[in-house]
């Protein structure tokens, strides 16, 4: 999979993980996350939990129950994602020393 474009993108406040992710799966499956993202985060809608993550899936990252919900997308065993440091697309075990749990959806 190609996505190297995807890897010049900036964290902004109008451009979060979640923007991010929306136009990571478009650009690579050809499919718009973006209403079922949004019906996500508003509680009204959801994703199908996997068990095993599969190449490629969603990936919902938790801190706590009271921070906020980080989202990346699960490909070939790495993760790319939009933090504040911009685009990166990194082992699944390197991003989890600063989170306590992953699920993966499709």
């Amino acid at each position: 999979m190609n996505f190297e474009s995807l890897l010049c993108k900036t964290y902004q406040p109008n451009y979060t993980c979640y923007e991010f992710a929306c136009e990571a799966w478009l650009h690579i499956t050809g499919i718009s996350l973006s209403g079922r993202m949004q019906d996500f985060l508003n509680g009204i809608g959801g994703f199908e939990q996997l068990e095993a993550p599969a190449s490629p899936c969603i990936a919902f990252f938790y801190r706590s129950d009271k921070s906020p919900t980080h989202v990346g997308l699960f490909i070939d065993g790495r993760i790319l994602h939009l933090g504040y440091r911009g685009a990166q697309y990194v082992p699944l075990d390197l991003l989890m020393t600063t989170f306590k749990e992953v699920r993966f959806y499709k």
